[in-house]
């Protein structure tokens, strides 16, 4: 057993119960340590136990002091103390420290001083010679510092920096730094507050403000200016976007902004998020008065008089229980070129859908009704009137497996109602009723034959008026039943870290011969292509318009090869064979058209995240002539990533897909260090009218406390489209005071990286 050191002394032998507990305390630690060690563990004024060690360690009783040497750590409400010497005050709760001074926080902010006086359980004191490494490793430098209320710090003379010192030379300035006579860090408002500041670019002022503020980056969401971009837009000019950034409260924010140009009147634009416990609302917009060019009814460009233009995007979802939802989605702009003329994207750049809709989930039942509307932005295009829907209704029941009586399996009912809607003189209204029921089984044998049946019946009523044949308002009705086998046949074998799998696939569908001109509209079944998604279908039309009747057979074989670390390599080869040689209801360029259907496959696979390949074919029948490719490929070298993806596809009769396409766009990065990026993508038409059709360049790097970008992008489209034209943009980011969203990539981080660029 280790007794106290012979360094502690009491001057006064007479113990108050203060002095009792201190060394009953100190006794009780210095036994348990087993090394030249004192402990002592007090109640100080603020009742805020507080642990002392040391080297050596002396109590004045008279003056209620503590003096504690060599290697001292003092540790009280979370906050630890660490210096040469230190005394403490017990009776003012004051702690003055020297030599070698370093104080930790609650929240890991470390303090290293000369000199420092601490009180009021070391929530408040005064620090000379200050530095100081936050959390998320910032860094301070003061000559003098007072900290009040354990939440407030306020340095004078004193620089501020995210970036790291310079590992051959630390004396070294920073990249780039705040210098200010007075810096205030509130923690509880997590800000940095600058008095008189100027920004340092390795070392030499580039920029004075005589006050400035910013996040202290330990919040994700803070009120400020986020960091602007400029740039230049043929069309627009030279550019300058700034916006400013309000947390209002833990669930909803706010931002304005302002996009300043050379050419055109400025856009003011705005953002608006909110979440409550089951609903969320974003919306987003923008206002601006400008003229733009347009088409007329000859496909010439003119110039439209300036007039208000803008956009806005609204989404809203509500969570009313557990079985059912609703929300609305608002997409709206000015005209068909605003949105490509200031780049405002959306998914979908040709056709703006609006819509309100009610959903229901209950077990395996699903229930949904909607209003949609759209606008068509397509300016190089015929206008087309697109039909609202008012309203769509779709609702599907499904059994439990097994639940069908004698024969086994579950069933299916699913019911539907649609309206259609065209202004006065624009085309056809329509409304639709439809009804089906269905039936599936699921069979194995005991060899491994693995079937599944289908029976279907489904019926449709429609009403239509201001008919596009002009042959004038009516009602029709069909009815229509199917049924379906569809077997396979896997085989698969283990061979240590892989396995190989071959399926054989065969199904054949069994329907009548109806009258497919007979009246109904083809509203939602126009784009009809066979692929290896639905070649095994018993319809392959898509919507409800359009049924494929009298029966066919479909065959195709898939194998594949699977790794244990997920790499694999999968084929699939098929075709369809209609069993009546009259009546084909497909178009020219479906694959269907004829009795024999193009052969369809498809080659995927994926080497360890690193390389992977999707291709998609479609072969004509007769000769194998290609009829549709479809390529996405990747490679990932660690510093070099490439991309690929070609299409080639024929014409489709009866819809707006006119003319043979082929396009091909190759994309790649390449990381020069951890520091620098080179990136690049161009899309080439290599069709009717061949040429380069836009082309991206940039640079990027990837600072610990600084990042830059520069992007520049051309198009070579049509100038009734809104998108011919060259753009440059220019992004910094500076840690801490926005654009900033990494410290630097590894190699290991290249692979995510380039796949988010794709």
């Amino acid at each position: 057993m280790k007794m106290i050191p012979e360094q502690y002394t009491h001057k006064n032998k007479a113990k108050s119960a203060r002095t009792d507990l201190v060394l009953l305390s100190c006794l009780a630690l210095s036994v348990s340590c087993l090394m030249p060690l004192s402990a002592l563990a007090v109640e100080g004024i603020s009742q805020s136990p507080v642990d002392l060690q040391a080297d050596t360690l002396a109590h004045d009783e008279a003056t209620q002091t503590v003096t504690a040497s060599g290697n001292v750590v003092m540790v009280q409400d979370g906050r630890t103390l660490k210096a040469d010497k230190v005394t403490y005050d017990l009776g003012n709760d004051t702690v003055t420290a020297h030599g070698n001074v370093e104080f930790t926080d609650v929240n890991g902010d470390r303090h290293l001083a000369d000199d420092v006086k601490f009180n009021d359980s070391m929530k408040n004191g005064f620090v000379e010679g200050l530095k100081t490494s936050l959390s998320d490793g910032s860094r301070f430098t003061a000559k003098t510092g007072k900290h009040e209320g354990g939440m407030t710090t306020t340095m004078k003379d004193a620089t501020y920096t995210p970036c790291e010192p310079c590992k051959e030379d630390p004396s070294k300035p920073p990249l780039w730094q705040i210098r200010a006579s007075e810096v205030k860090h509130d923690k509880e408002d997590k800000t940095i507050s600058y008095e008189n500041a100027r920004f340092e670019w390795m070392g030499v002022p580039l920029a004075y403000l005589p006050y400035f503020e910013h996040p202290d980056g330990t919040e994700k969401r803070k009120s400020g200016f986020l960091t602007p971009s400029a740039g230049y837009k043929s069309d627009l000019g030279l550019f300058v976007e700034t916006s400013y950034y309000w947390s209002i409260a833990p669930e909803k924010d706010a931002t304005f902004g302002i996009i300043a140009m050379t050419k055109q009147a400025p856009v003011a634009t705005g953002e608006w998020r909110q979440r409550w416990a089951d609903a969320a609302l974003e919306m987003q917009g923008s206002l601006t008065y400008s003229d733009y060019r347009d088409r007329d009814d000859d496909d010439e460009s003119e110039r439209q008089d300036e007039d208000v233009r803008g956009h806005i995007f609204a989404n809203a979802l509500w969570n009313i229980n557990q079985e059912w939802r609703a929300g609305t989605e608002i997409n709206l702009s000015s005209d068909d070129q605003y949105l490509r003329q200031y780049d405002f994207e959306t998914e979908d750049d040709d056709v703006l859908e609006s819509q309100i809709f009610l959903e229901r989930f209950s077990g395996r039942n699903y229930a949904v009704g909607r209003l949609l509307a759209f606008q068509d932005l397509r300016v190089d295009e015929e206008k087309v009137d697109q039909p609202d829907v008012l309203p769509e209704i779709q609702a599907s029941f499904i059994g439990e497996p097994g639940a069908m009586p004698l024969i086994g399996g579950r069933w299916s009912l699913e019911g539907s109602a649609l309206g259609l809607r065209r202004e006065a003189d624009s085309g056809q209204d329509m409304n639709r009723l439809g009804l089906g029921v269905g039936w599936q089984r699921r069979l194995v044998t005991d060899f491994g034959l693995v079937s599944v049946l289908n029976a279907n019946a489904r019926t449709e009523t429609y009403h239509i008026s201001d008919r596009d044949d002009q042959s004038g308002d009516g009602s029709e009705a069909r009815a229509f039943a199917s049924f379906d086998a569809k077997t396979s046949y896997p085989v698969a074998r283990n061979f240590g870290n892989y396995q190989v799998v071959i399926e054989p696939l065969a199904s054949i569908t069994l329907s009548p011969d109806i009258d497919q001109d007979d009246g109904i509209p083809n509203e939602d079944s126009q784009d009809v292509q066979i692929d290896a998604l639905n070649i095994f279908e018993a319809n392959r039309f898509p919507g409800l318009d359009r049924v494929e009747d009298q029966s066919h057979v479909t065959y195709g074989v898939r194998t594949g090869l699977y790794a244990m670390d997920g790499s694999y390599g999968d084929i699939f080869l098929g075709q369809s064979q209609r069993l009546d040689e009259d009546d084909n209801p497909f178009v020219q360029g479906s694959g269907l058209e004829e009795d024999q259907s193009d052969f369809v496959g498809q080659v995927s696979g994926r080497y360890k995240n690193d390389y992977s390949l999707d291709y998609r074919f479609q072969l004509n029948n007769d000769d194998l002539a290609a009829q549709r490719h479809e390529v996405d490929a990747s490679a990932n070298f660690e510093s070099f990533t490439i991309s690929t993806r070609y299409l080639f596809a024929k014409s489709l009769e009866g819809t707006e897909i006119e003319e043979t396409r082929e396009q091909i766009e190759n994309g790649a990065s390449y990381y020069i260090n951890d520091q620098w990026r080179v990136r690049g993508t161009a899309r080439h038409d290599l069709g009717e009218d061949p040429g380069l059709r836009d082309a991206t360049v940039g640079v990027d790097y990837f600072g610990q406390c600084f990042t830059w970008s520069v992007t520049g992008r051309r198009n070579l489209t049509e100038d009734t489209s809104g998108d011919n034209g060259t753009e440059v943009l220019f992004r910094i980011g500076l840690k801490n005071l926005g654009e900033f969203e990494t410290s630097g990539l590894s190699l290991s981080d290249r692979k995510s990286s380039s796949e988010d660029d794709e």
